[in-house]
């Protein structure tokens, strides 16, 4: 399904003003040990990456490091990581080349810093695809191939859902294999505290993740909301939408009808000063 994508590059939560002093920003590689079905990462997506990087840095002290572009996909992407191994990925339109995703950023008019969608790491990703169906799901497999930097081979997996109208409420899969973690060289910005999914009762998203056996993540039923919180240099801070896109890829556009995408979205930071406000991938950074 990704055979012409080129990957170059590599709700109302309790508030709690500790701050993150025992957290680091260190970009040396550290030792990942993956735990499976858990939370892998979350997508934040925004309308202009270098700009969505200044504020994630003033609102967090810490500057998420640029991963590079998906050409095919247009879209250009930044991660920071959690102090365990757990990360954020921020996405926006790639100006100097189109594609899907980046056209539906653009579609959605997405003004700031905004919760898009979030990865289980599971790996039976592949047997994932065989059992999603019983929930109403379709799935898209995708299986990714590259090469590390000493040459030798790496391999991941990817599962995305269709056939709800969820957005990126509906989680997706993924399986790094032999790949290595992103965690392992990325800036810490924190601990992430919680990361909570709302979802209405009946909808099969409660019956996926009981299912997935996932771990780390609330599950709460009611109007739909993604949102999560972390420590930071800066405080505590907040993200929240109740409608979030999701990735929806060439293929299965008229899947899922009608979805939660339109934004209704909420930022929170702590308390700060006046002057502070609240497979391979091409390094953009120079």
């Amino acid at each position: 399904m990704m055979a012409g994508w080129d990957l170059n590059g590599d709700d109302d939560d309790d508030d709690d003003d500790e701050d993150a002093s025992d957290d680091t920003s260190e970009e040396s590689e550290r030792e990942v040990i993956l735990d499976d079905n858990v939370l892998d990462h979350i997508v934040l997506a925004a309308p202009d990456l270098d700009d969505a990087i200044k504020e994630f840095k003033k609102r967090t002290g810490t500057e998420p490091v640029i991963a590079g572009t998906i050409k095919g996909l247009g879209i250009k992407c930044a991660r920071a990581s959690f102090n365990d191994t757990s990360y954020i990925e921020i996405i926006a339109p790639d100006p100097k080349g189109p594609g899907p995703i980046g056209e539906l950023l653009k579609s959605k008019a997405i003004t700031e810093l905004t919760p898009f969608h979030y990865a289980i790491r599971s790996s039976k990703t592949e047997a994932l695809k065989d059992e999603v169906s019983q929930f109403g799901y379709t799935p898209d497999h995708i299986t990714m191939f590259g090469a590390k930097a000493d040459g030798s081979p790496r391999k991941w997996e990817m599962l995305y859902l269709y056939g709800h109208k969820m957005g990126g409420i509906c989680p997706f899969f993924i399986n790094w294999n032999n790949s290595d973690h992103p965690c392992a060289t990325l800036p810490v910005v924190g601990k992430l505290k919680k990361f909570t999914i709302r979802a209405p009762e009946g909808d099969p998203v409660h019956e996926l993740l009981e299912h997935s056996g996932v771990d780390s993540i609330n599950i709460e039923t009611g109007k739909p909301k993604i949102s999560f919180q972390f420590s930071s240099a800066e405080g505590t801070v907040k993200f929240s939408a109740s409608k979030a896109v999701g990735f929806k890829f060439p293929g299965f556009e008229d899947e899922d009808g009608e979805d939660v995408s339109d934004e209704d979205i909420e930022f929170e930071s702590p308390a700060a000063p006046e002057l502070l406000p609240v497979g391979d991938l091409d390094d953009d950074s120079e």
